[in-house]
């Protein structure tokens, strides 16, 4: 009788641990994730994190470039963007009323991630990006320097992105000149 008094309580104490292991991980899961405001305030500090990659012939971009942003900022932003956005969309705006959806409950985080305001504009970016399938991993980014153009309040280029297993995307990228506090000065988008 005693040894299954004690067994019981051996069980109990196993999966309470096992529960907390569980409820710390996923708190620190959260801690980890930044609002989209969070984000655009780190993108635009001098800060940069480890691991942070940019895209192939971001030095090309980089010398048309005249504004206020520095190298580190487009990094950071097309970093982001790559890594973290594109698999979220890809994961949460399976089909055109589900992008809008999405869309309309994430106005204002869309806009301050992605420069994009009009609904439109953003379910051509997912379809371009509903093109991928699977565990996205990252392989490789470049700027395309025969598509860059430089207008009087930005500059302009395409942005070639490489996941394992999938066909290259391209988006369209606008490096503004200004440094925004309410939004990215990079916006990313498909014609």
């Amino acid at each position: 009788m005693r040894n299954k008094v004690q067994r019981k309580i051996i069980i109990a104490m196993i999966i309470l641990l096992i529960a907390l292991i569980i409820v710390i991980f996923q708190l620190n899961k959260l801690k980890g994730t930044r609002t989209s405001k969070e984000n655009l305030e780190y993108i635009n500090s001098d800060e940069l994190e480890d691991g942070t990659v940019s895209p192939d012939m971001i030095h090309v971009v980089i010398a048309l470039y005249e504004g206020e942003l520095n190298p580190k900022a487009i990094s950071k932003s097309t970093y982001h963007f790559i890594n973290h956005l594109v698999p979220e969309y890809l994961k949460k705006c399976k089909n055109e009323e589900i992008t809008r959806e999405y869309f309309q409950r994430n106005k204002e985080d869309i806009y301050l991630d992605i420069g994009i305001n009009k609904e439109e504009e953003f379910i051509s970016l997912i379809n371009e990006i509903n093109t991928l399938s699977g565990n996205l991993e990252f392989e490789s980014s470049r700027f395309d320097k025969d598509t860059l153009v430089v207008k009087n309040n930005r500059v302009e280029a395409v942005l070639y992105i490489k996941y394992r297993n999938n066909d290259e995307i391209n988006v369209n990228v606008n490096l503004y000149n200004k440094v925004y506090s309410n939004r990215t000065s990079i916006k990313f988008y498909v014609p």
